[in-house]
């Protein structure tokens, strides 16, 4: 996998989010990486960007909030 095109890196972005159950923050998202396939931080929100362009129409949304990033059921629902 390429972790440097954001479109490889969104689906991965939302399973780990997904699993997590809370917010990660941009560091804790990395971490998760073997070091030597770290994406770097903009790779990342690049990544989130495209995860969040993907959710436009969806029942749930990706928010960032003071603790990190987290996926939740949008408000309206």
């Amino acid at each position: 996998m390429n972790y440097t095109d954001p479109k490889q890196l969104a689906p991965l972005l939302e399973a780990i989010l997904l699993a997590a159950g809370r917010p990660l923050t941009l560091e804790r998202l990395a971490e998760l990486f073997e070091e030597y396939e770290r994406p770097e931080p903009a790779h990342l929100r690049a990544g989130l960007a495209v995860l969040g362009g993907s959710c436009r129409k969806r029942g749930f949304e990706l928010k960032e909030v003071a603790s990190g990033y987290r996926l939740q059921v949008r408000e309206k629902y």
